[in-house]
């Protein structure tokens, strides 16, 4: 019998897949749940799944204080051969970026330390014929997946491509992408634009952005929630929750509405609405502490030192096109302080976030980032791009991959004189229908999200059988549908 063992976050999607999977297959089912407090309670007694074994990860994550083992952290390092700096100095939490709590070094090799430790004692103890987890976004998920991945353990984690589809274990697909063949015509750049415009992924995420949005009675029922009914146990022992509490909360969340609307009336105030008839290299800034610049890219993430970079690397008739985010604003823009260093660098243009991306593509000759998708964009646009990190669209050849920062003049030159073929936009479609299946995952995040966690803005909450049952009534086609795809997924890898 098949040992399967999953990794259930706040989003409860591989929950829901558990249960279908469950009742379609026999298996034995084990669980690493990465959850908060009071949801803890209802998955530490659940019998839905009836999970031969469960963890919760942060009760495994305790006694930070003490001393690092850095002799066993090396060793591990050396054994499964992961680069750990590079996974844990890229977390969010340990960052700038954390506004509670400031780690120290050897609290952070001591988490690092915990958590190797529990993962490879989940690993050896049960050692599954497949995990089935999400892409990974925070760094635990990141060594948890690497270490499964150098133990041979065949682990399917889901994903969206660009084409608003879900693909099942993109890391081991995107391996298949140099051998793989178009066939049938190759579209024109018009009939390629045409079927990006229609899937795109983000024509749904902006959508999904919205419904995150909270009316005022659900901002008082959320705020009534965490501030009578939340206790301080996520703060003692989930070290996302060290240095908050209420008042801090509180007052945080006060200082960023003042910040927002400081920033947002200098972005306004200072921003250039326009783009004349001139020769142009665009950047398009990513917002802060997300995903695909910490860990698509943890060595060339500071973006304002890459612009400095690009902006003396390219010809002396061009200037550069500094777009920001119009997300940054859900990170509270960046500091007034960051913007002006950019105003600073010699030939830089800062545009306002509420210029749309086409109508720059009309005017740039070559678009540069570091994982940003508008390299995608660049390309339906017939504009070249180059790109410092390695992801899902690096592949594409069109896509120049930046390797050494000393020959970025040269790259620049090079990229400038660059036509994009229609074939390789062609090949990497063809490619993504061929690994994906029509599925947003993105979505169904937020469906869970707008169930349970006052769409996203709380996920600290109590849960019941009840209310469980009801959102798999709600969703069983989708949960279904995703349980049949991993069924399908699973038959091939064996």
């Amino acid at each position: 019998m098949e040992k399967i063992l999953y990794w259930i976050g706040t989003n409860f999607t591989h929950y829901c897949i558990a249960k279908s999977l469950k009742e379609k297959i026999p298996n034995e089912s084990y669980a690493i749940f990465d959850i908060t407090s009071k949801p803890e309670k209802f998955f530490e007694k659940e019998n839905i799944v009836n999970f031969q074994k469960k963890w919760f990860f942060h009760n495994h994550i305790l006694n930070t204080k003490q001393m690092p083992d850095l002799e066993y952290l090396s060793k591990f390092e050396k054994k499964y051969d992961i680069q750990l700096s590079k996974i844990v100095f890229s977390e969010r939490l340990f960052s700038e970026f954390n506004e509670f709590y400031k780690f120290q070094t050897n609290e952070i090799l001591r988490i690092l330390e915990l958590e190797c430790k529990f993962f490879e004692r989940v690993l050896d103890e049960i050692n599954p014929n497949f995990v089935l987890m999400f892409t990974p976004y925070l760094h635990q998920e990141l060594l948890f997946f690497k270490l499964c991945k150098s133990k041979g353990i065949k682990t399917l984690e889901l994903g969206n491509t660009r084409f608003d589809s879900a693909v099942i274990g993109f890391d081991d697909e995107i391996k298949k992408y140099d051998s793989f063949k178009v066939e049938g015509n190759v579209r024109n750049f018009q009939e390629l634009r045409n079927y990006f415009s229609e899937n795109y992924m983000l024509k749904s995420s902006n959508k999904i952005v919205k419904r995150t949005e909270l009316s005022l009675n659900d901002k008082i029922s959320m705020a009534m929630e965490y501030f009578i009914f939340t206790n301080d146990e996520n703060i003692k022992n989930n070290f996302g929750y060290y240095g908050r509490n209420k008042v801090k909360v509180f007052l945080n969340y006060i200082n960023n509405i003042v910040r927002m609307k400081k920033r947002k009336k200098f972005i306004d105030e200072n921003f250039q609405n326009e783009i004349r008839d001139e020769k142009y290299i665009l950047f398009p800034l990513q917002t802060e502490a997300e995903s695909s610049l910490l860990i698509e890219s943890p060595l060339q993430n500071d973006q304002i030192e890459v612009i400095k970079k690009i902006s003396k690397a390219m010809p002396i008739d061009y200037k550069l096109i500094v777009k920001e985010h119009p997300m940054a604003k859900s990170r509270s823009w960046r500091s007034i302080e960051s913007y002006k260093e950019m105003m600073e660098i010699p030939r830089v243009i800062l545009l306002h976030p509420e210029i749309k991306v086409q109508e720059i593509m009309e005017k740039i000759s070559l678009v540069i980032t570091i994982s940003s998708n508008v390299a995608l964009d660049a390309l339906f646009s017939e504009k070249p791009a180059m790109m410092f990190a390695e992801n899902y669209i690096s592949v594409i050849p069109s896509i120049y991959k930046v390797k050494n920062i000393s020959d970025l003049s040269e790259n620049i030159e090079k990229m400038l004189k660059e036509n994009v073929n229609p074939i390789d936009l062609e090949k990497y479609i063809q490619f993504s229908e061929e690994i994906s299946f029509r599925f947003n995952p993105l979505a169904f995040s937020q469906d869970i999200s707008d169930f349970f966690h006052f769409s996203g803005q709380l996920v600290d909450v109590e849960i019941t059988e009840e209310k469980m049952n009801e959102f798999f009534k709600k969703e069983n086609d989708k949960i279904e549908l995703l349980a049949n795809q991993y069924i399908k997924k699973m038959s091939l890898e064996n």
